[in-house]
């Protein structure tokens, strides 16, 4: 039987050896002079992909209702007795980690009388209900009714929370945010990536910082700019094009995929051998179906970071992104917290809110109003949404040219 030491020991090679895969990528593209392009050249968009209530509409009953969503990793539900809430969406859920440590989540919402249970991530031996005291076990069951005798008539099995699915898998936890009892096959979701996701090791990874970044745009249009890094050189000149140029690597997995970017150093590794190059690293852009990035990194050669970036509908003209940062081996010290709070956390949303963010809003105020038939373009070396909007559209059963029709 493989131990926990030799898995992981496992895993670090494969990074490894991927790792020195994406540095002679970056070097192959630093060459060409351009990054990965798609042989079907440039793609037009109608901008109703974007600006279309219907289109809408569907997105939120199928794709935030039918798909596995990432609400949490495993590490944010560390001890037996935690309490996750996820309210990204339409509906409050409570997500648990219960006495045998398997995860169960539930509607927000006390059987009694539908008061909401839990405000906010907790750690409690019962549920209780602020209205009338209710209570119950993590694993959703009825224990405790004040002035039980007054309930004597009802079948206490039938007033358990009520399920939502739920799984957790390679250190996440996925659920589909809907009341039901169904089960959710992860591995079929994520297909060949499931692999690439499970070697990041993300069962050890713990939570340094989050927060909440919002845009005045549609959340497909403030996505689009974690595909690409063809925007590098000009919105990102004095930040993000500092360190990696706007090369792109595209790694595709289905409806899912892995970019990365070739560092700005790079060029000068162009004309050394490789034995002179400096180490790789693995690391990269992880985009999980529908709405999730993972991006792994570091912030320096000891110090790797993984950050997590969930983008949720707020309105057909509004987005939220919630940005959790952890450390993939566990906080070692204080100093190191503080290095990757800084540089991890602080520093990307200062760049994506006034940068990324900035734009998105500026551009989706001129976009809303665009002349009907007008059409945005994506270059052929902006493959990646290319992708992402077909197979965003796909799912919705709403093909991208249904407004030329």
């Amino acid at each position: 039987m493989t131990t926990a030491t030799e898995q992981s020991n496992t895993w670090l090679a494969r990074r490894q050896e991927i790792g020195k895969r994406q540095q002679r990528g970056y070097i192959d593209r630093v060459r060409a002079g351009h990054g990965d392009l798609s042989p079907d050249g440039a793609m037009e968009n109608d901008a109703r992909v974007y600006t279309d209530p219907t289109r809408y509409e569907r997105e939120l009953t199928t794709l935030f209702k039918e798909f596995p969503i990432l609400a949490c990793l495993s590490q944010d539900l560390r001890e037996q007795g935690s309490i996750f809430v996820f309210e990204e969406l339409d509906v409050s859920i409570i997500i648990t980690r219960a006495k045998d440590g398997t995860v169960n989540a539930f509607l927000n919402t006390c059987t009694h009388r539908a008061a909401k249970l839990i405000e906010a991530p907790c750690q409690k031996n019962l549920i209780t209900c602020p209205f009338h005291g209710w209570s119950f076990s993590h694993d959703g069951k009825l224990v405790g009714i004040p002035e039980g005798e007054a309930f004597e008539n009802i079948d206490r099995e039938k007033r358990s929370l009520i399920s939502v699915p739920v799984t957790e898998w390679a250190g996440m936890i996925f659920i589909l945010p809907r009341a039901g009892h169904d089960k959710i096959d992860i591995e079929s979701h994520l297909g060949d990536f499931a692999i690439e996701l499970e070697q990041l090791e993300l069962q050890n990874a713990e939570p340094v910082k989050a927060g909440t970044l919002q845009a005045a745009c549609n959340w497909k249009y403030a996505l689009d700019t974690y595909g690409e890094g063809y925007h590098f050189p000009v919105l990102h000149k004095n930040t993000v094009a500092r360190v990696n140029s706007s090369h792109t690597q595209y790694d595709n997995f289905g409806r899912h995929h892995r970019i990365g970017w070739a560092p700005v150093g790079a060029a000068q590794w162009a004309n050394m051998p490789e034995e002179e190059w400096p180490a790789p690293q693995y690391g990269g852009v992880h985009y999980i179906f529908p709405n999730t990035i993972i991006y792994y990194g570091s912030v320096s050669d000891t110090e790797p970071f993984v950050q997590v970036f969930r983008h949720y509908p707020d309105g057909v003209d509004a987005m939220k992104t919630h940005l959790s940062v952890y450390m993939p081996g566990g906080i070692n010290d204080e100093a190191q917290k503080s290095l990757v709070e800084t540089a991890g956390f602080d520093g990307t949303a200062h760049v994506v809110d006034t940068e990324d963010y900035w734009i998105a809003s500026n551009g989706w105020a001129s976009l809303a109003k665009a002349p009907e038939g007008f059409k945005v373009i994506y270059g052929a070396n902006e493959l990646a949404l290319q992708d992402q909007h077909r197979n965003l559209a796909d799912a919705t059963g709403m093909p991208l040219d249904i407004y030329d029709r």
